[in-house]
């Protein structure tokens, strides 16, 4: 499984070659302990979407107390202020979690420029998202902090995907369309 990672994470291409299977006395000799290496192989694979996930927490701690305290002493819970409030803490937090996802959690040695500029427009969608939904959904008998709880949380999801598919992607399109092309002429 870790060398299929590797390939994977490296860009080097996989032909599927079909091979025939003996079994010795009806499988006996099998070492395969289905819940153990169930664990092991699925462990292996959930580190990137726990490392995302760790690096969202870090960066969510950081948006949510800027964002409570900014709201609470500085800019008050009118729509202004909680837009103020989101943008305020939204940029330090966006500039860590940049970082933490490049360098840590997607591994990219792409260039910066082009990724800050995506990351940027997910990053500023995310953000109008968040104040469109807590502005609207503020007047609820409900802790502001716990709506934009609420609203982030489901922010998160969508943007895992599109961080992982569209703006730290280390595929270049030139080993896609190679990968593309030994994978049908495999078929």
């Amino acid at each position: 499984m870790n060398l299929l990672l590797e390939m994977a994470r490296n860009e080097i291409s996989l032909v599927n070659v079909p091979i025939g299977t003996i079994y010795l006395d009806g499988n006996q000799s099998s070492h395969f302990h289905p819940v153990r290496d169930f664990l092991k192989i699925y462990l292996n694979i959930f580190k990137y979407s726990f490392k995302y996930s760790l690096s969202s927490l870090v960066s969510a701690i950081t948006d949510l107390l800027l964002f409570t305290l900014l709201v609470s002493l500085l800019f008050g819970t009118g729509s202004a202020g909680i837009l103020a409030a989101i943008v305020t803490a939204r940029l330090m937090s966006g500039n860590v979690n940049f970082l933490i996802n490049k360098y840590w959690v997607f591994q990219s040695k792409n260039r910066n420029g082009e990724e800050v500029l995506k990351y940027l427009a997910l990053f500023c969608c995310q953000m109008m998202l968040s104040w469109v939904f807590v502005a609207s959904l503020s007047s609820l008998p409900v802790p502001i902090t716990l709506v934009k709880i609420l609203v982030d949380t489901s922010l998160f999801f969508i943007g895992y995907q599109i961080q992982k598919k569209f703006i730290f992607n280390t595929k270049s399109r030139e080993v896609q369309a190679r990968n593309e092309s030994i994978f049908y002429k495999a078929l």
